[in-house]
């Protein structure tokens, strides 16, 4: 049953692999057409004035970031002049890092519930729930020149700074200590499984830049032709070449990222589809050794070849013309390779010295 199950998992895995690279080629297509486009029909404008000619297109524009009035957390009583306000929430929860069949247990502050049921040993069991959730709250009065932000572009916005002035009566409201600026309930500073500590951030930003459709005094998100979104909120000052070449940037990089993790799924379930015979030849010292390190290059091998046929297959479906391109470079290049090859001797030939044969008379004269 379990080899079955092995088997069977292995192939799910690999077609998971499979799937993820097929789709993450498409989409990365659609994205450098995305930016493409945002490239062709992008216009700068100034914020401290609405130009109704751009209404309904795709516009870049800076500039100091306005909010009237302030946000708060009504559960805690925070409050805060800022166009947005996060509450993280923390637990201290046992954490598995497993390396082959050796698993290692510590405790650490996370603000995702870490599932313990999947844990390999018992005895490390951590709560279900959170008494408090993590959220962020953003303004509906926030502004950039004559522009109102919308709240949902408002929400790219970072909350990295910390807010330090918290209430000892809010925390004892909520049966909890005020602690280095943590409401908690960690009791003499020792944290046990299943303790809380809840921090606030608000964003500080004082100019920022946004490349949206304009509609009106506000912004709404710009669908290219292939489906995809341009709306995007940075801090700081940039044009929209800037804003649409950070764009690519992080796209490429989501694009490499998933190339990896769909090539190490293909290798990891052809690895499943040895494990039934792995396991017998364990019980075999020196051959199972030997069996374990064939197996795991064959998975390596075949898993990145498979990776890399379903790349190609997927550029010709989704990039024919730059496929055909470089098909002719590399051929190209393969056809000068051995021109240069042939050439090379013959021309080494040509220019070796010939050595005369000595002449009688040199030889009677030594």
């Amino acid at each position: 049953m379990k080899k079955g199950n092995s088997i069977v998992g292995g192939i799910i895995i690999m077609l998971a692999g499979i799937a993820l690279l097929w789709w993450n080629e498409g989409d990365s297509v659609k994205n450098i057409q995305a930016v493409n486009e945002g490239m062709k029909n992008y216009t700068d404008i100034k914020s401290f004035k609405v130009n109704d000619k751009y209404d309904g297109k795709l516009v870049a524009t800076h500039g100091k970031l306005i909010v009237n009035g302030e946000i708060s957390d009504d559960e805690f009583g925070v409050t805060t002049n800022s166009a947005a306000l996060s509450r993280k929430v923390e637990m201290y929860q046992w954490k598995e890092e497993c390396d082959d069949d050796n698993c290692t247990y510590t405790k650490e502050w996370d603000d995702s519930l870490i599932d313990s049921s999947t844990f390999k040993e018992t005895g490390y069991s951590n709560p279900e729930s959170m008494p408090y959730e993590s959220e962020k709250f953003v303004s509906d009065q926030a502004t950039i020149g004559a522009f109102t932000l919308p709240e949902k572009l408002v929400k790219g916005l970072s909350t990295e700074h910390r807010i330090k002035d918290l209430s000892e009566e809010t925390a004892s409201n909520h049966s909890l200590t005020l602690s280095n600026n943590y409401y908690t309930n960690v009791i003499d500073g020792k944290a046990e499984v299943g303790n809380i500590r809840i921090s606030f951030y608000d964003n500080n930003a004082k100019v920022i830049s946004v490349l949206a459709m304009q509609i009106d005094d506000t912004f709404k998100t710009y669908k290219t032709k292939k489906g995809k979104d341009l709306f995007r909120i940075y801090e700081d000052n940039y044009n929209g070449y800037d804003m649409l070449m950070n764009i690519s940037k992080q796209n490429n990089i989501i694009k490499w990222v998933l190339r990896l993790v769909g090539t190490l799924l293909v290798i990891c379930g052809i690895g499943s589809l040895f494990a039934p015979l792995t396991l017998i030849m364990d019980n075999i010292p020196i051959l199972g050794g030997l069996v374990n390190g064939a197996t795991g290059l064959i998975s390596f091998v075949l898993g990145l070849s498979i990776s890399l046929l379903v790349i190609a297959i997927a550029w010709f479906r989704f990039r024919p013309l730059l496929s055909i391109v470089l098909i002719v470079v590399v051929v190209f290049l393969v056809i000068c390779l051995k021109l240069y090859s042939k050439s090379k001797p013959a021309k080494e030939k040509t220019n070796t010295p010939t050595l005369e044969k000595p002449s009688e008379n040199d030889t009677d004269e030594k």
